[in-house]
């Protein structure tokens, strides 16, 4: 259903425009010159749906039977709710400010200027698509239970600085020497693949998804194609092909991931990396609530609906023998930890985990209504009602310096190298 049915982008420049075997300088490449600027790429996410979605009033009642003794949690809402507001309205203000500059930077970008190439279009491909449905006045596609609206395009590129910024400006942990071509896996808003491209202006980047949500502007190098990866008969890239396939925040995405491991070990390089990120249990989050407050509650009820769903949400494909019994080696897993509130003395961390905060309760909905509505019985408006519940707790804990100390959602990246290639002759 989702084969690639279209490539967006521009044939490669020729070898005399490209910047052959070098990585491009980046004006943030030394980790102590890295600021905090969450909204780097968020006014790309601008105009990607021309129609407004449907709004539905948030509800503010606290009381929800389908939680059960969840109790409404006592949270100054005067201070978090100023503290939330400062947030978003810099925000704003940042993403006009990177709108004006991307407006004066289109040059640098591949674009579509006329009308046959309409395919280039994200309007014209979100007119055409009839995977896209409307659900509780949220947009999704196919099975997938993330929806993939504005709201959480925006979202997404907030995580990604996020990220950025916890990485110290580098967008990959595995060392990569002059590669020819990256695949990103789940590329959602494109900020990961265009950044790379712009990184590695001589390698080709290719991100696929199963909706064209990403801009139309593009570094040159850069292309975006409709693909399930888990679409019967494998991969239609050539085999070993890729010196990097990247994955970021894929848990519930698939039905079988040994079955997404082995085609990325299928058409990697001989000595090319395979980076996988993804967040834990949240097992550490969980010791900072009480065992009635709403948050530890309702976690377990998401994790069983993924799994009822097919497509669970769980940790099983980060463990590195997920990895080794494919056949990859030099498997590792790392752990790192984003900062959740105002408690870090470290002004940057702090920063994030601000930021993080907001990003979370933005998280709350998308992450539970399709899950809880289809797969766990409950209303569209219980889900609501509920994640108001979550999040009122949330910052009231998060907000709480001396409570909150430590408070930090845990990821971890795991990578695993396919065997052969310059790694394997230097060592014999």
């Amino acid at each position: 259903m989702y084969k690639s049915i279209q490539r967006f982008g521009h044939e490669s420049l020729p070898a005399s425009r490209r910047h052959i075997g070098k990585r491009k300088s980046r004006k943030i490449r030394d980790s102590s010159s890295v600021t905090w600027n969450p909204t780097r790429s968020v006014a790309l996410a601008v105009g990607y749906m021309a129609e407004e979605r449907p709004r539905t009033p948030r509800p503010r009642d606290a009381s929800v039977d389908t939680i059960r003794e969840l109790p409404a949690s006592a949270v100054d809402e005067e201070c978090s709710g100023e503290d939330e507001r400062d947030t978003v309205q810099e925000m704003h203000r940042e993403t006009e400010m990177r709108r004006r500059v991307i407006a004066s930077d289109r040059s640098v970008y591949h674009h579509a200027h006329y009308d046959e190439k309409t395919m280039h279009s994200t309007q014209s491909l979100y007119d055409l698509d009839p995977n896209f449905v409307w659900e509780n006045g949220r947009r999704y596609i196919g099975d997938y239970y993330m929806p993939i609206d504005e709201d959480e395009l925006s979202r997404l590129q907030l995580v990604h600085r996020i990220y950025f910024q916890l990485f110290d400006g580098e967008l990959t942990t595995v060392p990569l020497r002059n590669p020819s071509k990256i695949l990103d896996i789940g590329t959602g808003a494109g900020d990961w693949a265009m950044e790379m491209g712009e990184l590695w202006p001589d390698a080709e980047i290719i991100g696929t998804d199963i909706a064209k949500v990403q801009p139309s502007a593009v570094p040159l190098n850069v292309y975006f194609e409709i693909e399930d990866a888990e679409e019967e008969g494998g991969w239609t890239f050539e085999e070993n092909d890729f010196d990097l396939i990247h994955l970021r925040n894929m848990a519930g995405a698939f039905t079988d991931w040994k079955y997404i491991y082995r085609e990325a070990f299928k058409h990697l390089k001989p000595g090319g990396w395979i980076e996988i990120l993804d967040f834990n249990d949240h097992t550490d989050v969980m010791k900072f609530f009480n065992p009635n407050s709403p948050v530890p509650k309702i976690h377990p009820i998401v994790v069983e609906a993924s799994i009822r769903s097919g497509r669970p949400r769980t940790t099983h494909h980060l463990k590195p023998q997920a990895l080794s019994d494919i056949g990859f080696v030099d498997v590792q897993a790392t752990d790192y930890d984003i900062p959740l509130g105002l408690w870090p003395e470290d002004p940057n961390a702090k920063d994030m985990g601000k930021y993080w905060m907001v990003m979370q309760c933005r998280a709350l909905e998308p992450t539970c209504l399709r899950l809880l509505t289809r797969w766990a019985g409950w209303t569209a408006d219980e889900v609501r009602k509920a994640c108001v519940l979550v999040e009122e707790d949330v910052k009231k804990i998060a907000m709480d310096r001396e409570k909150a100390a430590g408070l930090a959602f845990r990821f971890t990246v795991l990578v695993g190298r396919k065997p052969g290639g310059e790694e394997d002759v230097r060592a014999s």
